[in-house]
């Protein structure tokens, strides 16, 4: 009785994907692990990481007539090298959720959505991102929910209609029972497949403590070769805390299925004792479209006289 009791439960399961792909259903998600040993000056330890890249979604589409599109979309963020725990708590925290429209009009979504100043170069620009040797957070690149970490909470978002180089996008957010009323972010793009100019600016204000951020840069490919690059500027609207500037500048060589990648960056606070460098260096071999290893070393400083090295191996699968 169990056997045929399992075998209708798989029968009814796999019977319904067809339903759900005709639906326009997708289910995605991305797995990695990392081995890497950290040391920043005091100890050295070694460390299993999934580092904020695991995750597992779903997106739904249902054509509307009208050249109408409705989208809706839920991911979440999970740990892949313990499957019981994320840096939030708990084995799934939330990514990026909307509901939205698309159409000649461009698209609207409304929701808890990516960043524009995130993903308008920022960590498109690092192969490396959601990895242990990634520049957020280690001088390369702005860290935080303002920056290029986290999602935006409480936003509507809208993009420009495909106008041949150039894209535009945006999101603000007009919820003050949330305290995140005025929170705006907006990005801007203006290139082709081998070159592109960018631009981006975030305002974020938490309790009257106003940060405003922004940002330009671009790439270029040349045959296998790639050079990225960006600078920010974050202004704070608060006594005593100084204007940062950060730089960051990468090159990448491809050579069959591999990708040797290196990367600079320094984070500059108003010409303070934090001046600070970051560097990497490391080598990307794709097994597949879907699957690849990673080996690399980073060093960042952590203060004037403190710097953390870090030498990773690593794997990733999407699916």
């Amino acid at each position: 009785m169990n056997k045929k009791l399992i075998a209708l439960a798989a029968g009814a399961t796999f019977g319904a994907l067809p339903l759900i792909t005709s639906a326009g259903v997708t289910v995605y998600g991305h797995a990695q692990v990392e081995v890497a040993t950290v040391d920043d000056g005091t100890t050295s330890n070694t460390v299993m990481e999934d580092n904020a890249r695991g995750r597992i979604g779903i997106k739904a589409s249902e054509k509307l007539g009208n050249g109408m599109t409705a989208i809706a979309k839920f991911e979440f963020r999970t740990d892949t090298a313990d499957n019981r725990r994320t840096a939030d708590g708990g084995p799934l925290t939330g990514r990026e959720a909307f509901v939205g429209l698309k159409g000649g009009f461009g698209t609207v979504q409304l929701g808890n959505l990516k960043s524009p100043y995130k993903y308008t170069g920022g960590v498109k620009y690092d192969p490396f991102v959601a990895t242990l040797i990634q520049a957020r957070g280690a001088n390369g690149m702005s860290g935080g929910k303002y920056g290029h970490n986290g999602f935006l909470s409480d936003n509507v978002g809208y993009m420009l209609p495909k106008m041949g180089a150039f894209k535009a996008w945006a999101v603000a957010s007009p919820d003050e029972s949330a305290g995140t009323g005025g929170d705006f972010s907006v990005g801007a793009i203006f290139g082709q497949k081998t070159w592109e100019i960018v631009a981006a600016i975030m305002h974020n204000d938490t309790n009257g403590a106003e940060v405003d951020s922004m940002k330009i840069g671009g790439m270029y490919k040349f045959g296998n070769f790639k050079i990225v690059g960006q600078f920010e500027n974050l202004s704070f609207d608060a006594p005593g805390t100084p204007d940062t500037d950060i730089y960051f500048v990468g090159g990448q060589a491809k050579f069959g299925n591999n990708v040797i990648v290196a990367q600079f960056g320094n984070t500059d606070a108003g010409g303070t004792s934090a001046d600070l460098d970051y560097f990497t260096v490391g080598l990307i071999h794709n097994l597949s479209k879907r699957t690849r290893l990673t080996a690399g070393f980073r060093s960042y400083e952590t203060s004037a006289t403190a710097e953390t090295e870090t030498f990773a191996l690593g794997m990733r699968m999407k699916f």
